[in-house]
């Protein structure tokens, strides 16, 4: 029997388990017999009875009964009969395994009577599955008592007994309908009993569900008691019970869903009696026989041939034997069982479920998994499958089945899951797997070279045998009623696919027309091949179900929505995006044989895949019942559309009543709920699926057109409920798709206003994914503020929402290029390397982060890396596979990676080697090479097997590089002999295959005494290769023999390492000018003739690519141009990126030059993709602005009286003042020189600027005028700092090694701080000032002695009050109290505060230590009761240690300065914080988040101010939601 056996929801579980103590579930109205049953059971109450005429929703059409006779009535009553008296006898015994094995006996007969009876009903057969799920575990839990009895079982007994009863009402019912089928019989009376019949069935079937609930419950209690293990059973299922909810999809009613169905098979067929002798006997010698050590039987063969049958009738014998560890059907019917995603909970949750002793060790480990941020597949299967079933205790064999393995989408995936248990099924050698498949090239790659696989050569399709003895049997079982020379003729059409005979039996099963059916599958050809007779028997399958000829566009627009579905729907969600006098449920049920359903609310299936094929292939095939995808993707995308017109609207589900203080989606209870109470199945296909649709059609003027009203009217509400829903990733894709699609139809004409629209939608989205995904309704507020003013699409919408939008000033504007802007890094991205299908980037930043993207959609694959290795810089090496499946990289740790790039899983865990190590892409393998010293080490990626290669045979010889030649027959080791610096590289040519050196070659260095990289390209046939040596020299070699053919020594004063690229498809080779890098050589690769100099950049080049046609080259300058030659002739040709870059300082280019992918000195850490086959165009002028030079955009200063901002930008040092209370750039003569630091006096009234040599301007804040400058004795330094004392007369400076303080009063020099001799750079800085004293007597200081000094101004002591502190002086800073002269706060390295007095000496007070290194300024309140460093303040008064400070709002204060002017808003996360109250603000947009945080934001009070990457600053004003906050 099929397992369909369905997992209850523990919460529900427990919910029913309160509701049935405590409140009424049915009230019963039962005649005398039913009564004399109940009492008998003695367990239910009578307020459980069901309520009379109980109506039900359900309005589908029932098929007219066949007629049963009179004979098969009775022995449907006597089995009725026969299941109370079991009931008796349960009711009367002390055990309950004697009654469960009768139980089980009686099921099996009850469950064939009514197949019997009714085997032409979707209800009935439902209720078959239902029953038989409950049979099989009925078998497990007999099994279970009967190794484990006990006399434990009274409650059980109870519950088995109530069960049992409603499974005899159920026996009831069908005799009842056996009866109202008789022929005699009026067809109005007929359907009158079919709809009484129907609606009696239903509320019984759900009364026999909730007494299934409640056995199963007390089964569990009494099992688990039995392994004196029931708490922590409990435990384990409470904990488990979010992380598996996805993978159980379990429906409302706690019952298994839709999708488990499917992968657990329970829709699948069992094999009839006596077919598939041969290849089950195989299977079952091969599973219990311990000579077959081979742990994978490989069953596979056509589709149609029966494979899915055989693998779920083995899953239900091993299922009964207690042998069934767990199942996976793959299948295109659910999204789940298309992709390996979920894969391991689905198997794991089975194994749990089939294996009770594992199930507390596999809950726990699922939700040790969910609570990991991303773990890949290979650990997921270890961890959840292998592992424990590895720890099963007993003998014999368990088993794993996973069906139809070619119906997971993704190649990849297949080959990941293969390569996961082949690698890990030795560890677990108790564990079988049975596998099915078609032979499709993937998989066979994999398995038929494995030593694991068994079964490979066994065939299902004999076409020699034209008897084709299973298909008869199969056909004489469920054809009976037909002649048999119609059997026989079905069976020779079948040609022995057992599809064919299926589909034929499931026709006849369901049509009056017998006859008619039987014609013309006679009139199809024996001899024509059996995909034809496929083709003709869907052809009369569509035919027969069109009765009404009028009808035929209808049909086709059901069919047309469940074929071109992105997942299954119900005949309800049709009805609902079609017309309706469209019955829906209708021809569904007519189209019974290939499809199936079952319930207007299930979703729809396609029996088999064959039937889609079909329906989409072509007109000579379909023959006027073809679908046109493109055309049915358009109707579906109007039918979506039109549905979220009429549902979505302002704060979808109102969850609050603030418009400022907005939540996170977390904040809110029960979200999933709401949205799914709120919103129909429509909806909810229809806000994923809606921009998939339009991308998929072919875009007509008309549907762009509503589209472009759509997202003009009701964008900002999809989006919205979409994050509500935790789905921003699909909309994500969806406009990627879109957009895509736009662009491709439009070409250069892509800036209408709809494409435009499209545009924006998709970019906001990019922008502001994370934003959004926190929170829903920050899409009306920061994330609709950071849009361009003049967007077609967002210019009304920014005018809708003006109450909702943050105050905010700044002149910057948000602009939104034409091309896809990706972000996600934090530091300036350093490679960009293109698959060389150009459908994946790889993007890495210095900070150690690597991102895979999709060209296509723009968006993210896989989860992010990031380089945990110490230090600053991180440097990963990374390579595409020659033909773009597999990426590989290497970490600053040696940590190698190697993963599949169509979503980013590793296809093994990372290895952590010793070495200079390679990760090397063959056409069938992948493998790392790892340099350790002289020697050269291959290992296997997959089986991570390390064998020796070969060895220089020098000791003191270091190999630094390995390169492969494209045949993966030769490598080049280059290197040197460490120990004598003799100032030469050195290469040695090997064969891979006979570990046998070939050349050798010697070229001397520039320069260095060292190793430096060399770049050693081969050509893409191995034919040649060339040695680029830094600074002087190109060698080109044969690559077989070695043999030197042609050497270029170009001497360059820079050293620089240039880089050859030879073309694909002709014979040449290019490289860079070495002298002067503005021009690229061409040589012919077979002599290294010269053949043409290309000339016309006028800065240095930086990429350069040949052009698939290899006629063309194409290159990238500094100079921001794209430029285009022929290489013959060495002349410029038209370009394929019109216009200027902009200030490029990364790029790469797509292999077919469709794609140009780039980072700017601005935006370093985003990346700039541009779609050249769309017209793409660059700038129209060059980029000059010295504020986008660079993203090192510094605040220097701030000025805390009128609201102003210093902001250092560019590689130059420009320094910008900006009025923060309107945005205004204030025109103010800043000296030209880098400008180090920039200090704002107290009072406002004075701005001082210091130079990097050592001049000191004052300003005059009025007028922004000179009025004082000073001089100090030094030498050019890009360190120090200066600022006002706390009346603003003193100025305080120190610089490269100097420190001065000056009197602007007076304009004298004060004494009082110790000289010391210039230095040349920062680290020699003998002195740093912190802080004047109120009453200007004191300064306090710190010295790279690690001392903390206090000098008395004026006075001739040198030494000062000192005490040591510890040492990075440089990032120490200080305070005075206002009211106490003699304390003084010191805060070191961000992250501890020390507090001291001032006396005779330096008395310690007291110690703080800071969660975090968190940068900030230290500040006391204006009568010196409290202290206050970023968020966090301190009663520095009352006691010591000291009191931190809490409350809603910032302790009170005397007067409007000190602390007032101190900000307690924090960044963290992408949020902005207020310490008082204590919560999220607001969220800063992706955009202006950087890993140095410090530079780019500083607070005023209630204001958090940003610098934009074009160095404008953004003041957020977070005063009114303060307000807010504190309110409440």
């Amino acid at each position: 029997m099929i397992n369909r056996a369905k997992k209850k929801h523990w919460v529900w579980i427990r919910r029913q388990l309160a509701d049935f103590s405590m409140k009424a579930i049915f009230k019963r109205n039962r005649n005398k017999k039913q009564k004399k049953i109940s009492e008998s059971s003695s367990y239910v109450p009578s307020e459980l009875q069901p309520v009379p005429g109980t109506s039900t929703n359900d309005d589908t059409t029932q098929q007219t009964l066949r007629a049963q006779s009179s004979k098969t009535y009775k022995d449907v009553s006597e089995l009725s009969e026969q299941f109370l008296g079991i009931v008796k006898e349960i009711s009367e015994a002390n055990d309950l395994l004697s009654p469960l094995k009768s139980a089980c006996a009686l099921m099996i007969r009850g469950i064939q009577t009514i197949r019997n009876v009714h085997q032409n009903r979707s209800n009935w057969m439902d209720l078959c599955d239902e029953l038989e799920g409950h049979l099989q575990q009925l078998e497990i839990h007999r099994s279970e008592l009967q190794e484990r009895p006990g006399d434990e079982s009274n409650s059980c007994l109870k519950a088995l007994g109530y069960y049992l009863s409603t499974t005899a009402d159920l026996i009831e019912i069908a005799a009842k309908a056996s009866e109202g089928d008789n022929k005699a019989l009026s067809s109005i009376k007929r359907a009158g009993m079919a709809q009484m019949e129907k609606g009696e069935l239903d509320r019984h079937r759900e009364r026999m569900e909730t007494a299934w609930q409640l056995y199963s419950i007390e089964m569990k209690r009494l099992i688990a008691l039995k392994v004196n293990d029931v708490g922590d059973q409990v435990e384990a299922y409470e904990k488990a019970d979010t992380t598996t909810m996805s993978a159980r999809n379990t429906d409302d009613d706690g019952t298994v869903g839709p999708e488990s169905k499917i992968a657990y098979g329970y829709r699948v067929d069992l094999c009839e009696e006596g077919t598939r002798i041969e290849i089950l006997d195989a299977m079952r010698n091969w599973a219990t026989n311990s000579k077959f050590t081979r742990q994978i039987f490989w069953l596979n063969d056509a589709a149609g041939t029966g494979k899915s049958t055989i693998a779920a009738t083995m899953a239900n014998k091993w299922s009964i034997d207690k042998r069934l560890a767990g199942r996976f059907f793959f299948s295109p019917n659910s999204r789940v069982t298309q992709t390996t995603k979920e894969f391991c909970l689905f198997v794991a949750n089975d194994i749990a479920r089939h294996q009770p002793s594992l199930a507390h060790t596999i809950y726990g480990e699922i939700k040790s998994i969910s609570s990991e941020q991303h773990v890949w597949f290979d650990v997921k299967l270890q961890r959840l499958i292998i592992d424990p079933v590895g720890k099963l205790e007993g003998d014999g064999y368990v088993f794993i089945v996973v069906d139809a393995l070619d119906n997971c989408v993704l190649s990849e995936e297949r080959v990941g899951l293969l390569n996961s248990f082949i690698r890990h099924l030795p560890s677990a050698p108790r564990l079988k797997l049975l596998l099915t498949s078609r032979p499709v090239q993937d998989i066979a790659d994999v398995l038929i070279s494995s030593p694991l696989v068994h079964g490979s050569d066994l065939q299902l399709l004999n076409i020699r045998n034209s008897h084709h003895p299973d298909v008869a049997l199969y056909v004489e079982k469920r054809l009976r009623s037909i002649s048999s020379d119609d059997r026989a003729m079905i069976i020779a059409r079948s040609g022995g696919l057992f599809l064919y005979a299926a589909t034929v039996c499931r026709m006849l099963e369901r049509t009056r027309h017998r006859t008619d059916i039987l014609k013309i599958i006679s009139d199809i050809g024996v001899n024509d091949k059996l995909e034809r007779r496929m083709d003709m028997l869907y052809l009369s399958i569509l035919k027969q179900a069109l009765i009404d000829r009028d009808a035929g566009d209808m049909m086709m627009s059901v069919l047309s929505m469940i074929i071109v579905a992105y997942q299954p729907l119900s005949s309800n969600t049709i009805g609902r995006f079609l017309p309706g006098n469209i019955y829906v449920e209708d021809f569904v049920q007519d189209l019974g044989s290939v499809l199936k359903d079952g319930h207007p609310d299930r979703p729809i299936k396609v029996l088999h895949p064959t039937f889609r094929e079909f329906i989409l292939s072509n007109e000579d095939r379909a023959n006027g019942f073809l679908l046109h995808s493109a055309q049915s993707a358009a109707e579906m995308a109007y039918a979506c559309i039109s549905t979220l017109e009429h549902m979505l609207e302002d704060d979808l589900f109102h969850p609050v009543k603030s418009s400022r203080l907005l939540p996170r989606n977390e904040d809110i209870k029960d979200v999933d709920r709401l949205v799914h109470k709120s919103t129909t199945a429509a909806e909810q296909y229809a806000s994923v699926f809606w921009a998939h649709h339009v991308a998929a059609s072919e875009i007509s003027q008309d549907l762009l057109s509503r589209v472009t009203t759509f997202l003009s009217r009701k964008y900002l509400n999809w989006v919205e409920f979409m994050s509500w829903r935790g789905s921003i990733g699909w909309c994500i894709e969806g406009l990627s798709r879109l957009r895509r699609t736009i662009t491709n139809l439009m070409g250069s004409s892509n800036n209408t206003q709809g494409s435009v629209i499209v545009r924006h939608a998709h970019q906001f989205l990019v922008q502001h994914q994370s934003m959004i995904i926190d929170s829903a309704l920050q899409t009306y507020c920061m994330a609709l503020f950071f849009t361009p003013p003049e967007s077609p699409l967002f210019a009304e919408y920014r005018e809708r929402y003006r109450d909702r939008q943050p105050d905010i000033i700044t002149s910057s504007s948000v602009e939104w290029e034409d091309h896809v802007v990706l972000g996600g890094h934090s530091e300036a991205i350093d490679q960009l390397i293109f698959s060389p299908d150009g459908s994946r980037l790889i993007s890495t930043d210095l900070n150690g982060r690597l991102q895979l993207w999709d060209t296509v959609t723009g968006g993210t694959v896989g989860k992010p890396f990031d380089d945990t290795s110490h230090g600053s810089y991180h440097d990963l090496r990374c390579t595409f596979s020659r033909i773009g499946d597999r990426f590989g990289f290497i970490t600053q740790r040696k940590e190698v990676h190697i993963r599949y790039s169509i979503n980013g899983e590793p296809i093994i865990p990372s290895t952590q080697l010793r070495g200079i190590c390679y990760p090397i892409f063959s056409s069938t393998v992948s493998f790392i090479l790892v340099a350790k010293g002289s020697s050269i080490l291959r290992r296997d990626v997959i089986y991570g097997r390390e064998a020796q290669l070969l060895g220089t045979g020098a000791d003191n010889f270091s190999v630094h590089q390995i390169f492969i030649s494209p045949n993966d027959k030769m490598i080049v080791c280059a290197g040197d002999f460490g120990d004598k610096h003799d100032e030469v590289n050195h290469a040695t040519l090997w064969e891979l295959d006979t570990f046998r050196p070939v050349a050798s070659y010697s070229i001397s260095r520039l320069s260095s005494s060292y190793y430096v990289d060399m770049n050693i390209v081969f050509s893409p046939d191995s034919s040649r290769f060339v040695i680029c040596q830094p600074g002087c020299t190109f060698l080109l070699c044969e690559g077989q023999t070695g043999k030197q053919i042609s050497l270029s020594q170009e001497f360059s004063s820079f050293g620089r390492i240039g880089t050859a690229i030879f073309c694909p498809y002709s014979q040449y080779f290019a490289y860079t000018d070495l002298s002067n890098s503005l021009s690229i050589i061409i040589r012919e690769q077979k002599s290294g003739r010269w053949i043409a100099t290309l000339k016309g950049h006028t800065q240095s080049i930086i990429h350069y690519s040949f052009s698939s046609d290899g006629r063309r080259l194409a290159s990238i300058s500094y100079d921001q141009t794209v430029r285009v030659w022929d290489i013959e002739t060495g002349a410029a040709s038209e370009t394929i990126f019109p216009g200027f870059t902009g200030d490029i300082r990364v790029c790469g280019l797509s292999f077919d030059w469709d794609q140009l992918a780039s980072t700017s000195a601005a935006n370093g850490h985003q990346v700039h993709l541009y779609s050249l086959k769309g017209g793409a165009v660059g700038r129209s002028d060059v980029e000059l602005d010295d504020i986008t030079i660079t993203s090192d955009h510094v605040i220097l200063g701030t000025a805390f009286v009128d609201a102003r901002i210093a902001v250092r930008s560019g590689l130059n040092g420009g320094t910008r003042l900006w009025d923060t209370a309107t945005g205004v750039q204030l025109e103010c003569v800043f000296p030209r020189e880098y400008v180090v630091d920039v200090a704002f006096s107290p009072n406002g009234k004075l701005i001082a600027a210091l130079t990097e040599t050592s001049d000191i301007w004052v300003l005059n804040a009025a007028t922004l005028k000179v009025s004082q400058s000073f001089e100090m004795t030094g030498v050019r330094h890009r360190g120090g700092g200066l600022f006002f004392s706390p009346d603003s007369d003193l100025l305080a400076v120190y610089h490269a090694g100097v420190a001065r303080i000056w009197n602007l009063r007076t304009q004298n020099r004060l004494a009082g701080i110790p000289r010391s001799s210039p230095y040349t750079n920062i680290e020699n800085e003998l002195i740093k000032l912190c802080t004047i004293s109120p009453d200007n007597a004191r300064i306090a200081g710190v010295d790279k002695g690690d001392k903390l000094h206090v000098w008395e101004i004026g006075s001739e002591n040198k030494a000062g009050l000192q005490t040591t502190i510890g040492r990075y002086y440089s990032q120490i800073s200080a305070k005075f109290s206002p009211m106490e002269q003699y304390l003084l706060a010191v805060v070191k390295l961000s992250s501890e505060i020390t507090l001291w007095r001032i006396g005779e000496e330096l008395q310690l007070l007291t110690k703080i230590t800071l969660p975090d290194s968190i940068p900030g300024r230290i500040s006391f309140s204006s009568d010196g009761t409290y202290m206050a460093y970023e968020s966090f303040c301190w009663d520095i008064v009352t006691a010591i240690p000291l009191l931190a400070y809490s409350g809603q709002s910032p302790p009170p204060f005397f007067n409007s300065t000190g602390l007032q002017a101190h900000s307690f808003l924090r960044y963290e996360d992408g949020w902005i914080y207020s310490a008082f109250p204590p919560r999220r603000l607001l969220p800063i947009p992706a955009e202006l988040q950087k890993s140095n945080f410090t530079n780019y934001w500083h607070t005023f009070h209630e204001q958090a101010i940003l610098i934009d990457s074009r160095g404008k600053p953004i003041v957020i004003d977070c005063s009114s939601v303060l307000a807010e906050a504190r309110q409440k």
